[in-house]
Protein backbone atom coordinates (compact mmCIF):
# COMPACT_ATOMS: atom_id res chain seq x y z
CA UNK A 1 0.00 0.00 0.00
CA UNK A 2 1.74 3.34 -1.34
CA UNK A 3 0.66 6.42 0.97
CA UNK A 4 2.12 8.91 -1.37
CA UNK A 5 -0.48 8.58 -4.15
CA UNK A 6 -3.70 7.13 -2.76
CA UNK A 7 -6.34 6.28 -5.11
CA UNK A 8 -9.43 8.21 -5.18
CA UNK A 9 -13.04 7.45 -4.00
CA UNK A 10 -15.80 7.83 -5.87
CA UNK A 11 -18.11 7.85 -2.66
CA UNK A 12 -15.74 9.66 -0.29
CA UNK A 13 -12.60 11.58 -1.91
CA UNK A 14 -12.56 13.43 1.11
CA UNK A 15 -11.80 10.47 3.62
CA UNK A 16 -8.58 9.61 5.05
CA UNK A 17 -5.25 8.11 3.44
CA UNK A 18 -6.04 4.94 4.83
CA UNK A 19 -9.71 4.99 4.37
CA UNK A 20 -9.70 6.21 0.25
CA UNK A 21 -7.56 2.69 -0.23
CA UNK A 22 -9.85 0.79 1.30
CA UNK A 23 -12.87 1.85 -0.54
CA UNK A 24 -11.17 2.22 -3.95
CA UNK A 25 -10.95 -1.53 -3.05
CA UNK A 26 -14.39 -2.16 -2.49
CA UNK A 27 -15.30 -0.31 -5.12
CA UNK A 28 -13.01 -1.80 -8.18
CA UNK A 29 -14.18 -4.92 -6.66
CA UNK A 30 -17.97 -4.34 -7.30
CA UNK A 31 -19.73 -5.25 -10.30
CA UNK A 32 -21.43 -2.24 -12.39
CA UNK A 33 -25.06 -3.85 -12.30
CA UNK A 34 -26.30 -2.36 -9.71
CA UNK A 35 -28.31 -5.78 -8.77
CA UNK A 36 -25.17 -7.74 -8.32
CA UNK A 37 -23.62 -4.97 -6.75
CA UNK A 38 -26.03 -5.06 -3.93
CA UNK A 39 -26.10 -9.20 -4.48
CA UNK A 40 -22.06 -9.00 -3.58
CA UNK A 41 -23.18 -6.46 -0.74
CA UNK A 42 -25.58 -9.52 0.93
CA UNK A 43 -23.01 -11.98 0.36
CA UNK A 44 -20.66 -9.71 1.76
CA UNK A 45 -23.40 -9.65 5.31
CA UNK A 46 -24.09 -13.36 5.66
CA UNK A 47 -20.55 -14.44 5.50
CA UNK A 48 -19.92 -11.95 8.22
CA UNK A 49 -22.97 -13.16 9.81
CA UNK A 50 -21.69 -16.35 9.83
CA UNK A 51 -17.98 -15.40 10.86
CA UNK A 52 -19.59 -14.54 13.84
CA UNK A 53 -22.19 -16.84 14.64
CA UNK A 54 -19.33 -19.70 14.20
CA UNK A 55 -15.71 -18.77 13.84
CA UNK A 56 -14.73 -15.64 15.98
CA UNK A 57 -14.30 -14.48 18.67
CA UNK A 58 -16.93 -11.50 19.63
CA UNK A 59 -14.71 -9.16 21.80
CA UNK A 60 -15.76 -5.49 20.17
CA UNK A 61 -16.77 -3.71 23.58
CA UNK A 62 -19.36 -1.94 21.27
CA UNK A 63 -21.12 -5.13 20.45
CA UNK A 64 -23.60 -7.34 21.44
CA UNK A 65 -25.65 -10.77 21.04
CA UNK A 66 -29.40 -10.25 20.75
CA UNK A 67 -31.14 -13.02 23.09
CA UNK A 68 -34.31 -14.66 21.29
CA UNK A 69 -36.51 -12.29 23.02
CA UNK A 70 -34.88 -9.28 22.25
CA UNK A 71 -34.43 -10.43 18.05
CA UNK A 72 -37.90 -12.00 17.99
CA UNK A 73 -39.22 -8.55 18.82
CA UNK A 74 -38.39 -6.78 16.12
CA UNK A 75 -41.68 -5.75 13.46
CA UNK A 76 -39.16 -4.11 10.43
CA UNK A 77 -43.11 -2.64 9.28
CA UNK A 78 -43.09 -0.75 11.96
CA UNK A 79 -40.19 1.28 10.39
CA UNK A 80 -42.15 2.99 7.86
CA UNK A 81 -44.88 4.70 10.11
CA UNK A 82 -44.77 7.76 11.84
CA UNK A 83 -44.74 8.79 14.99
CA UNK A 84 -44.48 12.24 16.10
CA UNK A 85 -45.03 13.93 19.86
CA UNK A 86 -46.13 12.51 22.76
CA UNK A 87 -49.66 9.96 23.16
CA UNK A 88 -52.73 12.12 23.09
CA UNK A 89 -50.56 14.79 21.01
CA UNK A 90 -49.45 13.14 17.86
CA UNK A 91 -49.13 15.29 14.77
CA UNK A 92 -50.84 11.74 12.99
CA UNK A 93 -53.47 10.68 14.05
CA UNK A 94 -54.81 7.08 14.11
CA UNK A 95 -51.59 6.09 16.16
CA UNK A 96 -53.16 4.42 19.57
CA UNK A 97 -51.84 1.15 19.27
CA UNK A 98 -48.69 2.59 18.91
CA UNK A 99 -49.42 4.85 22.28
CA UNK A 100 -49.06 1.73 24.55
CA UNK A 101 -45.78 0.24 22.98
CA UNK A 102 -44.47 3.58 23.69
CA UNK A 103 -45.58 4.37 27.44
CA UNK A 104 -44.88 0.48 27.91
CA UNK A 105 -41.31 0.73 26.49
CA UNK A 106 -40.51 4.09 28.60
CA UNK A 107 -41.84 2.84 31.90
CA UNK A 108 -39.70 -0.49 31.34
CA UNK A 109 -36.78 1.18 30.08
CA UNK A 110 -36.94 3.53 33.16
CA UNK A 111 -38.04 1.21 35.94
CA UNK A 112 -34.94 -0.76 34.88
CA UNK A 113 -32.54 2.09 35.11
CA UNK A 114 -33.70 3.05 38.26
CA UNK A 115 -35.48 6.52 37.24
CA UNK A 116 -38.04 7.99 36.87
CA UNK A 117 -38.34 9.53 33.73
CA UNK A 118 -37.04 8.17 30.29
CA UNK A 119 -36.99 9.30 26.67
CA UNK A 120 -35.95 6.83 24.01
CA UNK A 121 -36.51 8.24 20.95
CA UNK A 122 -33.01 9.19 20.03
CA UNK A 123 -31.29 7.36 17.53
CA UNK A 124 -28.03 7.10 18.89
CA UNK A 125 -26.05 7.78 22.01
CA UNK A 126 -24.61 10.49 20.49
CA UNK A 127 -27.63 12.14 19.76
CA UNK A 128 -28.81 11.36 22.85
CA UNK A 129 -25.91 13.39 24.49
CA UNK A 130 -26.34 16.62 22.30
CA UNK A 131 -30.31 16.61 23.20
CA UNK A 132 -28.28 16.76 26.94
CA UNK A 133 -26.00 19.61 25.47
CA UNK A 134 -28.51 21.33 23.67
CA UNK A 135 -30.93 21.64 27.01
CA UNK A 136 -28.44 22.20 29.51
CA UNK A 137 -25.72 24.53 27.83
CA UNK A 138 -25.78 27.43 25.60
CA UNK A 139 -23.14 27.81 22.20
CA UNK A 140 -20.18 29.71 24.17
CA UNK A 141 -20.58 27.86 27.38
CA UNK A 142 -18.16 25.34 28.87
CA UNK A 143 -18.24 21.83 29.56
CA UNK A 144 -15.57 19.54 31.34
CA UNK A 145 -15.26 16.61 29.80
CA UNK A 146 -12.53 13.17 30.26
CA UNK A 147 -9.38 13.79 27.69
CA UNK A 148 -9.56 11.10 24.99
CA UNK A 149 -6.61 9.22 26.25
CA UNK A 150 -8.32 8.35 28.86
CA UNK A 151 -11.90 6.89 27.41
CA UNK A 152 -13.16 10.44 26.89
CA UNK A 153 -15.68 9.69 23.79
CA UNK A 154 -15.86 11.54 20.71
CA UNK A 155 -18.85 12.59 21.48
CA UNK A 156 -18.06 14.53 24.51
CA UNK A 157 -15.28 16.64 22.75
CA UNK A 158 -15.62 19.51 19.84
CA UNK A 159 -14.67 17.15 16.88
CA UNK A 160 -18.08 15.53 18.04
CA UNK A 161 -21.42 16.76 19.52
CA UNK A 162 -20.16 19.41 21.59
CA UNK A 163 -18.59 21.21 18.32
CA UNK A 164 -22.20 20.76 16.79
CA UNK A 165 -23.49 22.75 19.79
CA UNK A 166 -20.46 25.36 19.55
CA UNK A 167 -19.15 24.74 23.17
CA UNK A 168 -16.08 25.03 24.80
CA UNK A 169 -14.27 22.06 25.75
CA UNK A 170 -11.80 22.01 29.33
CA UNK A 171 -10.77 18.22 30.47
CA UNK A 172 -11.29 17.13 33.49
CA UNK A 173 -8.25 16.18 36.07
CA UNK A 174 -7.17 12.72 35.85
CA UNK A 175 -5.95 10.30 38.35
CA UNK A 176 -3.68 7.53 36.63
CA UNK A 177 -3.07 5.45 39.27
CA UNK A 178 -7.05 5.15 40.00
CA UNK A 179 -8.08 5.05 36.62
CA UNK A 180 -10.53 7.94 37.33
CA UNK A 181 -11.55 11.52 37.63
CA UNK A 182 -8.96 13.85 40.09
CA UNK A 183 -11.46 14.56 42.65
CA UNK A 184 -8.70 17.06 44.25
CA UNK A 185 -7.69 19.16 41.04
CA UNK A 186 -11.38 18.37 39.79
CA UNK A 187 -12.88 21.46 42.45
CA UNK A 188 -10.36 23.96 41.18
CA UNK A 189 -10.79 23.47 37.67
CA UNK A 190 -14.64 23.77 38.65
CA UNK A 191 -13.81 27.13 40.30
CA UNK A 192 -11.85 28.55 37.38
CA UNK A 193 -13.81 27.23 34.50
CA UNK A 194 -17.04 27.42 35.73
CA UNK A 195 -18.99 24.79 33.37
CA UNK A 196 -22.47 24.54 32.53
CA UNK A 197 -22.16 20.69 32.63
CA UNK A 198 -19.44 18.02 33.68
CA UNK A 199 -19.63 14.98 31.16
CA UNK A 200 -18.05 11.45 32.93
CA UNK A 201 -18.84 7.54 31.64
CA UNK A 202 -16.49 6.60 29.08
CA UNK A 203 -15.54 4.51 25.99
CA UNK A 204 -13.02 2.72 28.89
CA UNK A 205 -14.70 1.94 32.16
CA UNK A 206 -12.87 -0.32 33.93
CA UNK A 207 -14.29 1.16 37.00
CA UNK A 208 -16.99 3.13 38.79
CA UNK A 209 -16.72 6.66 39.21
CA UNK A 210 -16.42 8.11 42.55
CA UNK A 211 -19.70 9.75 41.95
CA UNK A 212 -20.99 10.94 45.26
CA UNK A 213 -18.27 13.44 45.90
CA UNK A 214 -17.74 14.72 42.39
CA UNK A 215 -21.09 15.10 42.44
CA UNK A 216 -20.80 17.26 45.61
CA UNK A 217 -18.07 19.36 43.53
CA UNK A 218 -20.07 19.47 40.58
CA UNK A 219 -23.24 20.97 42.25
CA UNK A 220 -21.32 22.92 44.26
CA UNK A 221 -20.73 24.77 41.49
CA UNK A 222 -23.70 24.87 39.91
CA UNK A 223 -23.25 22.68 37.36
CA UNK A 224 -24.62 19.16 36.21
CA UNK A 225 -23.38 16.03 36.33
CA UNK A 226 -24.07 13.41 32.98
CA UNK A 227 -23.17 10.28 33.36
CA UNK A 228 -22.74 8.30 29.47
CA UNK A 229 -23.48 4.96 30.46
CA UNK A 230 -23.21 3.90 26.96
CA UNK A 231 -20.73 0.82 28.04
CA UNK A 232 -22.16 0.23 31.13
CA UNK A 233 -25.67 0.08 30.85
CA UNK A 234 -26.26 -3.28 30.77
CA UNK A 235 -24.69 -3.88 34.14
CA UNK A 236 -26.19 -0.93 35.44
CA UNK A 237 -30.00 -2.13 34.54
CA UNK A 238 -29.22 -5.25 36.70
CA UNK A 239 -27.66 -3.43 39.50
CA UNK A 240 -24.28 -3.82 39.11
CA UNK A 241 -21.10 -1.67 39.11
CA UNK A 242 -22.72 1.13 40.01
CA UNK A 243 -26.09 3.22 40.29
CA UNK A 244 -25.55 6.46 38.76
CA UNK A 245 -28.57 8.50 39.52
CA UNK A 246 -28.82 7.27 43.58
CA UNK A 247 -25.32 8.61 43.43
CA UNK A 248 -25.78 11.59 42.44
CA UNK A 249 -25.76 11.96 38.58
CA UNK A 250 -28.34 13.97 37.29
CA UNK A 251 -28.55 12.40 33.93
CA UNK A 252 -28.02 9.28 32.28
CA UNK A 253 -27.57 8.93 28.64
CA UNK A 254 -26.23 5.24 27.25
CA UNK A 255 -26.82 3.49 23.73
CA UNK A 256 -29.00 0.64 23.65
CA UNK A 257 -27.18 -1.91 22.31
CA UNK A 258 -23.74 -2.84 23.22
CA UNK A 259 -24.15 -4.40 26.92
CA UNK A 260 -27.69 -3.01 27.48
CA UNK A 261 -28.05 -5.84 24.36
CA UNK A 262 -30.86 -4.06 22.70
CA UNK A 263 -31.22 -2.58 18.84
CA UNK A 264 -28.89 0.33 17.68
CA UNK A 265 -30.45 3.65 19.58
CA UNK A 266 -30.54 5.84 22.44
CA UNK A 267 -31.52 7.02 25.64
CA UNK A 268 -31.38 9.24 28.29
CA UNK A 269 -33.05 8.79 32.20
CA UNK A 270 -33.26 10.87 34.60
CA UNK A 271 -35.07 11.51 38.14
CA UNK A 272 -35.25 15.76 37.32
CA UNK A 273 -38.96 16.42 35.55
CA UNK A 274 -37.21 19.54 35.08
CA UNK A 275 -34.36 18.83 33.74
CA UNK A 276 -36.05 16.09 31.15
CA UNK A 277 -38.31 18.53 30.29
CA UNK A 278 -35.97 20.41 28.38
CA UNK A 279 -34.47 17.43 27.36
CA UNK A 280 -37.48 15.90 25.50
CA UNK A 281 -37.88 19.21 23.96
CA UNK A 282 -34.45 18.98 22.52
CA UNK A 283 -35.26 15.53 21.24
CA UNK A 284 -38.87 16.51 19.30
CA UNK A 285 -38.68 19.12 18.19
CA UNK A 286 -35.21 19.58 18.31
CA UNK A 287 -33.51 16.21 17.03
CA UNK A 288 -35.16 14.21 15.50
CA UNK A 289 -39.18 14.32 13.73
CA UNK A 290 -40.31 10.79 12.95
CA UNK A 291 -37.89 8.09 14.74
CA UNK A 292 -37.63 4.51 13.86
CA UNK A 293 -40.56 3.33 16.14
CA UNK A 294 -39.91 -0.74 15.20
CA UNK A 295 -36.85 -0.06 18.00
CA UNK A 296 -38.93 0.21 20.75
CA UNK A 297 -40.54 -3.75 20.86
CA UNK A 298 -36.82 -5.10 21.31
CA UNK A 299 -35.70 -2.18 23.49
CA UNK A 300 -38.80 -3.10 26.17
CA UNK A 301 -37.65 -6.83 25.44
CA UNK A 302 -33.90 -5.85 26.27
CA UNK A 303 -34.95 -4.49 29.12
CA UNK A 304 -37.42 -6.66 30.65
CA UNK A 305 -34.44 -9.38 29.79
CA UNK A 306 -31.77 -7.29 32.47
CA UNK A 307 -34.76 -7.10 34.85
CA UNK A 308 -35.52 -11.10 34.54
CA UNK A 309 -31.86 -12.06 34.79
CA UNK A 310 -31.12 -10.57 38.64
CA UNK A 311 -27.43 -9.79 37.83
CA UNK A 312 -26.45 -13.10 36.64
CA UNK A 313 -25.88 -11.79 33.06
CA UNK A 314 -24.30 -8.94 34.87
CA UNK A 315 -21.91 -11.04 36.68
CA UNK A 316 -21.19 -13.52 33.86
CA UNK A 317 -19.59 -10.81 32.32
CA UNK A 318 -17.66 -9.13 34.75
CA UNK A 319 -16.51 -12.50 35.69
CA UNK A 320 -15.34 -13.54 31.81
CA UNK A 321 -12.86 -9.99 32.59
CA UNK A 322 -11.63 -10.77 35.55
CA UNK A 323 -10.58 -14.44 33.89
CA UNK A 324 -9.85 -13.14 30.73
CA UNK A 325 -7.47 -10.25 32.55
CA UNK A 326 -5.71 -12.50 34.42
CA UNK A 327 -4.98 -15.33 31.57
CA UNK A 328 -3.64 -12.20 29.57
CA UNK A 329 -1.55 -11.25 32.35
CA UNK A 330 -0.15 -14.61 32.61
CA UNK A 331 0.53 -14.68 29.18
CA UNK A 332 2.82 -11.67 29.68
CA UNK A 333 0.70 -9.39 27.88
CA UNK A 334 0.54 -5.81 29.67
CA UNK A 335 -2.74 -5.55 30.86
CA UNK A 336 -3.63 -2.00 32.24
CA UNK A 337 -3.54 -2.17 35.80
CA UNK A 338 -4.59 0.41 38.69
CA UNK A 339 -4.51 0.69 42.51
CA UNK A 340 -8.04 -0.87 42.09
CA UNK A 341 -7.11 -3.89 40.30
CA UNK A 342 -7.43 -4.30 36.11
CA UNK A 343 -11.02 -4.53 35.88
CA UNK A 344 -14.34 -4.07 37.83
CA UNK A 345 -16.58 -4.42 34.64
CA UNK A 346 -16.47 -6.28 31.52
CA UNK A 347 -13.95 -4.08 29.79
CA UNK A 348 -10.47 -4.74 29.58
CA UNK A 349 -7.63 -2.80 28.11
CA UNK A 350 -3.94 -4.27 26.94
CA UNK A 351 -0.63 -2.19 26.30
CA UNK A 352 -0.32 -2.44 22.79
CA UNK A 353 2.46 -0.40 21.68
CA UNK A 354 4.42 -3.54 21.80
CA UNK A 355 2.50 -4.60 18.75
CA UNK A 356 2.44 -1.65 16.98
CA UNK A 357 0.03 0.50 18.90
CA UNK A 358 -4.02 0.02 18.78
CA UNK A 359 -4.80 0.08 15.61
CA UNK A 360 -2.18 -2.31 14.36
CA UNK A 361 -2.99 -4.78 17.00
CA UNK A 362 -6.28 -4.73 16.37
CA UNK A 363 -6.10 -5.65 12.62
CA UNK A 364 -3.43 -8.20 13.87
CA UNK A 365 -6.02 -10.05 15.72
CA UNK A 366 -8.95 -9.31 13.35
CA UNK A 367 -7.02 -11.67 10.45
CA UNK A 368 -7.24 -14.65 13.01
CA UNK A 369 -10.71 -13.52 13.73
CA UNK A 370 -10.56 -12.09 16.91
CA UNK A 371 -12.90 -9.21 16.59
CA UNK A 372 -12.08 -5.91 18.92
CA UNK A 373 -10.46 -2.42 18.56
CA UNK A 374 -8.22 0.54 19.75
CA UNK A 375 -8.57 2.40 22.77
CA UNK A 376 -7.09 5.31 23.98
CA UNK A 377 -3.83 4.05 27.17
CA UNK A 378 -4.80 5.26 30.46
CA UNK A 379 -1.48 5.56 31.82
CA UNK A 380 1.06 8.32 32.36
CA UNK A 381 2.56 7.90 28.55
CA UNK A 382 -1.43 8.74 27.76
CA UNK A 383 -0.85 7.74 24.37
CA UNK A 384 -4.09 8.19 22.66
CA UNK A 385 -4.29 5.17 20.43
CA UNK A 386 -1.98 2.87 22.83
CA UNK A 387 -3.96 -0.03 23.62
CA UNK A 388 -6.51 -2.63 22.90
CA UNK A 389 -10.20 -2.75 24.22
CA UNK A 390 -11.91 -5.88 25.36
CA UNK A 391 -15.41 -6.73 25.62
CA UNK A 392 -16.60 -9.98 27.12
CA UNK A 393 -20.74 -8.85 26.85
CA UNK A 394 -20.84 -10.80 23.84
CA UNK A 395 -19.18 -13.90 24.65
CA UNK A 396 -21.05 -13.77 27.59
CA UNK A 397 -24.35 -14.15 25.39
CA UNK A 398 -22.80 -16.68 23.59
CA UNK A 399 -22.51 -18.66 26.63
CA UNK A 400 -18.62 -18.90 27.40
CA UNK A 401 -17.27 -19.26 31.05
CA UNK A 402 -14.57 -18.33 32.89
CA UNK A 403 -12.64 -21.67 32.28
CA UNK A 404 -12.24 -20.93 29.14
CA UNK A 405 -10.66 -17.46 29.32
CA UNK A 406 -7.11 -19.16 29.35
CA UNK A 407 -7.63 -20.38 25.41
CA UNK A 408 -8.66 -17.14 24.33
CA UNK A 409 -6.12 -15.30 26.24
CA UNK A 410 -3.59 -17.97 24.83
CA UNK A 411 -4.99 -16.99 20.99
CA UNK A 412 -4.24 -13.63 21.42
CA UNK A 413 -1.00 -13.67 22.95
CA UNK A 414 -0.24 -16.32 19.85
CA UNK A 415 -1.94 -13.40 17.48
CA UNK A 416 -0.21 -10.64 18.60
CA UNK A 417 3.30 -12.53 19.15
CA UNK A 418 3.29 -14.12 15.37
CA UNK A 419 3.82 -17.28 17.17
CA UNK A 420 1.72 -19.56 14.32
CA UNK A 421 0.11 -18.94 11.16
CA UNK A 422 -3.47 -16.61 10.73
CA UNK A 423 -4.43 -20.05 9.03
CA UNK A 424 -4.02 -22.01 12.26
CA UNK A 425 -5.10 -19.43 14.41
CA UNK A 426 -8.00 -19.17 12.52
CA UNK A 427 -8.69 -22.74 12.98
CA UNK A 428 -8.04 -22.10 17.21
CA UNK A 429 -10.50 -19.53 17.17
CA UNK A 430 -13.13 -21.77 15.53
CA UNK A 431 -12.38 -24.54 17.66
CA UNK A 432 -13.37 -22.43 20.46
CA UNK A 433 -16.56 -21.27 19.30
CA UNK A 434 -17.20 -24.92 18.22
CA UNK A 435 -16.43 -26.31 21.80
CA UNK A 436 -18.57 -23.62 23.36
CA UNK A 437 -21.59 -24.30 21.56
CA UNK A 438 -21.22 -28.48 21.47
CA UNK A 439 -20.87 -27.66 25.26
CA UNK A 440 -23.52 -29.87 27.11
CA UNK A 441 -24.56 -26.87 29.56
CA UNK A 442 -24.29 -23.43 28.31
CA UNK A 443 -24.06 -20.15 30.50
CA UNK A 444 -27.76 -19.41 30.96
CA UNK A 445 -27.51 -16.15 31.85
CA UNK A 446 -29.43 -14.96 29.00
CA UNK A 447 -31.61 -18.08 28.33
Amino acid sequence: MSDLFPPESRIAPWASDRARHRLHEVECALPDDPAAALEAAADAVAAYEHAVAHDALLLYAGSNVAAPGVAGAHHPGLSNQPSMGYAGDKYQAGLEPLDVLEVTVSRLVADVMGAAYAEIRPTSATLANLAVYTAVAAPGDTIAVLPGWAGGHLSHHAVGAPGIRGLRIVELPYDVALLDVDLDATAALLAAERPRLVVVGASLMLHPHRLAPLADLVHDAGAVLLYDASHVAGLVAEDRFQAPLREGADLVTFSTYKSFAGPAGGAIVSDDAALMARVAAAVYPGLTANYDIARLLPLGAAALEHERAAGVYADACIALAAALADALAAEGLAVVDSTRGRTSSHHIAVDARAFGGGPAAARTLAAANVLLSEIGLPGPDRDPAGAIRIGTQSIASQGFVPAEMAAVAAVIAAALRGDRSVEALREEVAGLRRGQRDAPELSSARA
